[in-house]
């Protein structure tokens, strides 16, 4: 999942709004409380039971320019339903901060998808209903 920018291209986002919101995903990660610089990426790191999450935060001249958080199931074979409920609060961060930016919350892989909810997000990432092969 990805933000980007917000209103016009070239638009940041507000630095405080943003790491406000990742502190509930990454808690106190002490990478948050460096001071961030034009060009600089901050790597975040947040391993659950079955969920693996990393984000990176790219500031940029005057705020941040994007927010990529990526997810990893630890447990490909398992049901999906685990995986599903272990990163719905953090999708839930997501969405949240997108609208209080007014940043578009999107998949990386497809674009054209902007403005997820939690629900479209957890369909993307981890299908409850997995599709046909054959």
């Amino acid at each position: 999942m990805r933000f980007d920018e917000t209103g016009a291209p070239g638009t940041e986002l507000p630095v405080d709004a943003v790491i406000d919101r990742l502190r509930e995903v990454f808690g106190d990660d002490p990478e948050l409380d460096l001071p961030m610089a034009d060009g600089d990426i901050v790597e975040l790191e947040l391993a659950g039971e079955r969920a693996s999450i990393d984000g990176f935060v790219y500031a940029g001249a005057h705020g941040v320019q994007r927010v990529v958080v990526e997810f990893a199931d630890s447990s490909w074979g398992e049901p999906v339903r685990a995986f599903r409920e272990e990163i719905a609060p953090v999708l839930d961060v997501l969405v949240a901060l997108a609208h209080q930016t007014g940043a578009r919350l999107f998949d990386s892989a497809d674009p054209g998808s902007s403005n997820l909810t939690t629900s479209m997000a957890l369909d993307l990432l981890a299908p409850a209903l997995p599709p046909d092969v054959g």
